[in-house]
């Protein structure tokens, strides 16, 4: 009887142990296909696992120790029954060992790897050293702010249950132009409406010019959430970064442009780390249909072949990635040649700048500018870095010390100083953009009132005198950067040869003012 009872008791705990078992099975089964279904919903977590294999080479290297820790365990069972308390107490031990091996690996290795992607980048990337910086097309004058651009945007809104998206840059017709998608706003209409299209800022000039492309698009951004664009460009392609897309009008068909960057796994003691890449970019049309380009097709594809390709924000890494040139110990310690993206605080729109430049052979092209001063305290310019906009080429330019040149956040101070009587309470300079005239380096800043409602007047200071010039009008700015001579062109028309406008003899009496105060302060410092 008693022999029955184990019989059966081992019987239960059998069936019990295979059911257990089944049922981990299927769960763990079912909690993948969960996973696989929605996996766009868990690509941060699982693309930063990913790219950060800091992250999970602790990890592996502690389940490891586990896995010979329970191999051991289970030999010594098998010569002694009954491991008792003492070994209860080894687990524990393990268990937190183990622990703590894999925080101080997360602790190590994080940021030995953050340093050797920008040490590989540093010695590794192709650049071309330039004697000269190009000039800036006159024909393609950046003007209008993203600030106030927004504004613009936001006030001339008429749809009563979209809003604005993220900002960014496409060309309309060779003009540059702030793009703003219309995207649903609310919680319900988060998930029942479309995207109706993109509002377009013209960026070559201060004047409120706003149109809007009205159209509804299959998937885009701020939709829920499989008419989320990202959902479906996971689908296809998973393991890539997407940067911020743009709207795209080409012959009343609006196209959605989203910067695809990839990863390249490299090994140096002790760790893994990724070097990210540009690998092309994904052209979505207002249907819904994904079209993924290599960065050789996007160069020759009909819809962007004036647009913009290379992301921005690679750009900017692969810039700051030179503070490394020479190597760590010099990034952490000495500091020898080390160079800093020159930042002015408060601003809504940083580096790197898109600008349109005259080349040698007169053709115009479009470059990420990103100027840079010397570690430290310095604020002048150490060296201007030009990527290209649609092959991601770097050139760069390194100004002779002894020229002494001002840098952006120093160019802002000098506008202050120029116009003492602006209440810079109410008032505020942004986007200090380079305009090259005819090799001379001017910074064009922006004054705007802090709501971002208008441009009360654009100023251009020089990177070598800190002269600065104000213009109230679009052609002047468009003349100045042309290097036509304001005093000439004012004599000109005052005798006659062509009118004068009362802007533009409003800019020559201010430039004349601010000529005077700078004389006057220099005879004051004598």
């Amino acid at each position: 009887m008693r022999a029955t009872k184990e019989v059966n008791s081992k019987y239960l705990l059998n069936e019990t142990g295979k059911n257990l078992g089944l049922a981990i099975v299927l769960g763990v089964v079912f909690l993948a296909c969960v996973i696989w279904i929605s996996r766009p919903l868990w690509h941060r977590f699982f693309m930063f696992a990913y790219k950060n294999p800091a992250f999970w080479v602790p990890l592996l290297l502690g389940g490891i120790i586990y896995v010979i820790y329970g191999i051991y365990s289970y030999s010594k069972s098998k010569k002694k029954k009954g491991l008792g308390t003492h070994t209860k107490y080894s687990e524990t031990a393990v268990y937190a060992i183990i622990i703590i091996l894999i925080i101080i690996g997360w602790a190590t290795l994080g940021p030995f790897q953050v340093m050797y992607s920008q040490c590989y980048l540093a010695r590794h990337l192709n650049t071309e050293e330039i004697a000269e910086l190009p000039d800036m097309d006159p024909s393609v004058v950046r003007i209008m702010p993203q600030f106030v651009a927004e504004r613009y945007a936001r006030d001339a809104l008429q749809y009563p249950r979209f809003r604005l998206g993220t900002v960014d840059i496409a060309f309309v017709a060779e003009k540059p132009s702030w793009v703003f998608p219309l995207v649903p706003d609310g919680a319900i209409n988060f998930f029942v409406l479309k995207g109706k299209g993109a509002a377009y800022v013209d960026m070559n000039t201060s004047r409120k010019s706003t149109h809007i492309v009205e159209k509804d698009m299959a998937i885009g951004p701020g939709m829920g959430i499989r008419d989320w664009y990202k959902w479906k460009l996971y689908k296809e392609n998973y393991w890539v970064d997407y940067e911020d897309p743009y709207f795209v009008p080409v012959d009343g068909e609006l196209y959605i442009a989203v910067p695809i960057v990839s990863y390249e796994y490299h090994w140096r003691f002790p760790t893994l780390y990724t070097i990210p890449r540009w690998s092309g970019t994904a052209l979505i049309n207002s249907e819904g249909e994904i079209e993924f380009l290599t960065p050789e097709e996007v160069l020759e594809h009909s819809v962007l072949k004036d647009q913009k390709l290379y992301p921005e924000r690679l750009t900017r890494y692969y810039v700051s990635s030179f503070r490394y040139v020479h190597g760590i110990v010099n990034k952490l310690f000495y500091h020898h040649e080390q160079l800093e993206i020159a930042e002015v605080p408060g601003q809504e729109n940083e580096q790197p700048f898109l600008v349109v430049t005259k080349e040698a052979n007169g053709a115009a092209a479009m470059k990420w500018f990103v100027a840079c001063e010397p570690y430290g305290a310095a604020h002048g310019i150490y060296k201007i870095f030009l990527i290209d906009a649609r092959t991601g080429g770097i050139r760069f330019n390194e100004q002779p010390k002894a020229e002494a040149l001002i840098g952006p956040v120093k160019a802002c101070d000098y506008i202050r100083k120029a116009n003492p009587i602006v209440d810079w309470n109410r008032m505020i300079p942004v986007e200090p953009i380079p305009a090259v005239s005819n090799g001379k380096l001017y910074w064009e800043v922006r004054v705007i009132p802090n709501d971002g409602s208008g441009i009360a007047y654009t100023a251009f200071v020089d990177s070598k005198t800190s002269d600065v010039t104000e213009l109230h009008t679009d052609k002047a700015i468009a003349e100045f950067i042309a290097g036509k001579n304001m005093e000439e062109e004012v004599e000109r028309r005052r005798e006659g040869e062509e009118e004068i406008t009362v802007e533009e003899l409003i800019d020559e009496i201010k430039r004349l003012l601010s000529e005077l105060e700078r004389k006057i302060g220099e005879n004051k410092s004598w």
